[in-house]
């Protein structure tokens, strides 16, 4: 990103003040979607705690958000519906099954990439809010929680990190409504194997 480029999105930071029921038109949402779309970082909140995210496809977006968490493990990948997910990821049954019991829902799935040779997660999250933003991209965005590294994961805005804050272009302010992280899997092997307990209890 050039320096420009990223000082316009900085300037652009601003809390926005939002219900978690997305209204048919909203000024706001455009804004976050247009800032996405050309490579910024917003924070918003999700059905499960608060989340950090950018396109999936801008190296240098999905490394500035490592940056700023301090972190640099890969993160999972939010999507709006299964066409997205099956366009990511290969799933066979045992996977198809946890997306049909789960999807929409706090359930992170580890699956093998269609286009690389390796594992990617996948969710697709109980908020309309956050799958309004994928849709109107149209490109599926990082979603990890919106803390620095080993911090606990805000699940309300007066939580969140003014330090954190300052870093991305755009918040969102909002409610969590399960206020724990999702429940992550392993479906890349069989049987899957239980990752991380969150908020759904796998069966």
């Amino acid at each position: 990103m050039k320096k420009q480029e990223k000082s316009k999105l900085t300037k652009e930071f601003k809390i926005l003040k939002n219900s978690s029921r997305i209204p048919s038109t909203t000024r706001d949402l455009k804004k976050a979607a247009q800032i996405l779309m050309r490579g910024g970082v917003v924070i918003f909140p999700t059905d499960t705690v608060y989340g950090i995210g950018a396109r999936f496809d801008m190296v240098h977006a999905v490394a500035r958000i490592k940056n700023i968490k301090k972190s640099y493990q890969d993160f999972p990948i939010l999507i709006s519906n299964m066409n997205q997910a099956h366009h990511l990821a290969m799933f066979d049954s045992q996977a198809q099954h946890l997306a049909n019991l789960y999807w929409p829902g706090a359930l992170t799935i580890i699956l093998p990439s269609k286009t690389k040779h390796e594992r990617i997660a996948l969710r697709i999250p109980d908020s309309d809010l956050v799958r309004e933003i994928i849709n109107q991209i149209g490109i599926p965005i990082i979603g990890t929680s919106a803390n620095f590294h080993r911090q606990k994961p805000p699940v309300n805005f007066k939580d969140l990190d003014p330090n954190f804050v300052k870093l991305a272009d755009y918040t969102i302010k909002g409610d969590c409504k399960l206020k724990v992280e999702s429940t992550v899997v392993d479906a890349a092997t069989v049987p899957f194997k239980i990752i991380r307990h969150g908020a759904v209890k796998v069966r």
